[in-house]
């Protein structure tokens, strides 16, 4: 995705970087919605 839209010089440790906390909440969130059918509240996960 920042590829196709910054472009291949944006793709470097030092410009761009997906935090690891932030990718597990998010797949932890998902998870919860896909067995529920609803997202967790806000305080259920950390938000950073």
């Amino acid at each position: 995705m920042v590829n196709e839209v910054a472009g291949p010089d944006w793709l470097t440790p030092d410009l761009f970087r997906i935090g690891a906390s932030s990718l597990l909440n998010d797949l932890l969130m998902q998870r919860t919605r896909l067995s529920t059918g609803t997202y967790p509240g806000p305080d259920y996960y950390t938000l950073d």
